[in-house]
């Protein structure tokens, strides 16, 4: 990822306008919020996702 630091982003001011920029910020955020919730809770947060296959992609009707 281009070697971003993400902890140097400063979450205290609003997200950037531009992209990739606002992108990172995010990250660095997202970043942020796991980290603090796994000391919370004292462990590694997990997670898991389903997919039903392409018949849940959303179809556009013209």
């Amino acid at each position: 990822m281009n070697n971003i630091d993400f902890d140097a982003i400063d979450l205290t001011k609003e997200a950037p306008v531009t992209d990739p920029e606002r992108q990172y910020y995010y990250i660095a955020k997202a970043r942020k919020y796991v980290s603090e919730k796994a000391q919370e809770i004292g462990r590694d947060l997990t997670f898991c996702v389903t997919t039903f296959g392409c018949q849940m992609n959303p179809v556009s009707v013209m």
